[in-house]
C-alpha cells in the first residue's frame, strides 16, 4: 500500500512477550514445602492466601501484599478463575508455589484492568491457612498427668494459660506474657464455642493443642487489629485449677439436708417478708459456713439477686411464704400440674 513500497526488505525488532498453546494445563512450581503437611487442599476446602501476579515478562499486576491481607476463597468451586482454582488444590498450609496460567484458563482474550488479552499469568502463592467448613475442633494432648480422674465438664470454673496463634506461627496473645491464668465458667459462652469444645475433659496440669477453625471461632470478621478474617486459631493450653461447677440449671446448692424451717430462718425479722438484703446475708452466711455452695467464676450479687428475682414472683421487690419454693419444689409441681 502507502507504507510499504514494492520489493522492500522489512526489518522487524521483536520483544517476546509470551506464548502459549490452547492445549496447554497450568504448570505448577514447588518453591516452598513444608516438611510437615497433616492434610492437603481439597475441593470445598476455605483459603487464605497471599500471592503476587505478574506477566510472563515479570510486570506486576496486583499483589495481595500491597493491601497487606490476605486473598480469601473456597477452592475447586468457580470462585477464582480456572486455573487458580486448580492450581490451588493439593497445597499444605505455609506451602509457597508458583502457578503459571495460559489465557483459556485465566482472563481469557479480553484480559481486566491491567491484565492484557490473551496473556499468560503467573502467580508466586503463599497458603496462610486453609479448613473445611464441616471441620470441628482438632485436639492433639501433649501431656496427660497419671492421676488423671477429674475431667473438666460444663459448669466448671477453670483457670488455665494459653498461647494463642495463627497456623503460621503468627503469635497472637499469651497470657504468660500478662504474668495471669484466663478464668472462665466452661460452657457459658465466655470463650468462643470452639475453645469451649476444646476445654471439655482435661484434666488439671493436662497440655494440649486446639485447633480452632474460624466457623467455631472469630467467624470471617475475625477481631479488628487482633485476629484476621476468617483465621484458623491455634490455642497451646496447660489447665492449672478445677473449681466443680453445679449441676446445669443451679446456681446454688446445699452441702447438706435444707432446713425445714428454711423461710423463717432467712426472714430474720419474722415480718413475714422476705427484702433482698436479707435474702443475700442469708446466703452469704450459708455459704461461709460450707453449707451452701453458689456456682463458682459467676458475681456473688448477680447470682444472689438473680435467685431473689426467681423467687418474687409479684416482682414487689418482697417474698412472701406463700411465693417462696425451692428449685427441686417447682419442679414436682410441674411434673404434678402435667
Amino acid at each position: 500500500g502507502k507504507e510499504i513500497p514494492g520489493q522492500a526488505s522489512l526489518v522487524f525488532d521483536v520483544v517476546l512477550l509470551d506464548l502459549h498453546n490452547p492445549k496447554d494445563g497450568i504448570t505448577i512450581e514447588n518453591q516452598h514445602v513444608p516438611e510437615s503437611c497433616e492434610r492437603r487442599s481439597q475441593t470445598g476446602d476455605f483459603l487464605r492466601y497471599h500471592y503476587n501476579g505478574t506477566l510472563l515478562d515479570g510486570t506486576l499486576f496486583d499483589s495481595s501484599y500491597s493491601r497487606n491481607r490476605t486473598y480469601d476463597t473456597y477452592v475447586g468451586k468457580g470462585y477464582v478463575i480456572a486455573g487458580m482454582d486448580e492450581g490451588l488444590l493439593g497445597v499444605c498450609t505455609g506451602e509457597k508455589r508458583r502457578i503459571i496460567i495460559p489465557p483459556h484458563l485465566g482472563y481469557g482474550e479480553e484480559g481486566r484492568g491491567k491484565i492484557p488479552g490473551s496473556a499468560v499469568l503467573v502467580f508466586d502463592i503463599h497458603v496462610v491457612d486453609f479448613h473445611n467448613p464441616s471441620d470441628s475442633v482438632g485436639i492433639t494432648v501433649s501431656y496427660k498427668p497419671s492421676n488423671c480422674t477429674v475431667l473438666s465438664k460444663k459448669g466448671d470454673y477453670l483457670k488455665y494459660h494459653y498461647n494463642a496463634s495463627l497456623l503460621d506461627g503468627t503469635l497472637l496473645d499469651s497470657t504468660h506474657s500478662l504474668g495471669k491464668t484466663y478464668n472462665i465458667v466452661l460452657g457459658s459462652g465466655q470463650v468462643v464455642v470452639g475453645m469451649d469444645m476444646g476445654l471439655q475433659d482435661m484434666c488439671v496440669g493436662e497440655r494440649r493443642t486446639v485447633v480452632i477453625p474460624p466457623h467455631l471461632g472469630y467467624g470471617e470478621d475475625g477481631v479488628e487489629g487482633e485476629v484476621p478474617g476468617s483465621a484458623v486459631l491455634v490455642f497451646d493450653i496447660e489447665l492449672l485449677e478445677l473449681v466443680s461447677g453445679l449441676p446445669e440449671g443451679y446456681m446454688f446448692v446445699w452441702n447438706g439436708e435444707v432446713s425445714p424451717n428454711l423461710f423463717e430462718e432467712i426472714d430474720q425479722n419474722h415480718d413475714g417478708e422476705v427484702l433482698l438484703e436479707e435474702f443475700s446475708e442469708y446466703i452469704q452466711a450459708q455459704v461461709d459456713s460450707g453449707k451452701g455452695k453458689l456456682a463458682p467464676g459467676f458475681d456473688f450479687e448477680k447470682i444472689v439477686k438473680n435467685m431473689f428475682t426467681n423467687q418474687d414472683r409479684d416482682g414487689n421487690g418482697k417474698v412472701t411464704a406463700e411465693e417462696f419454693k425451692l428449685k427441686d419444689q417447682e419442679a414436682k409441681e410441674e411434673h404434678d400440674e402435667l
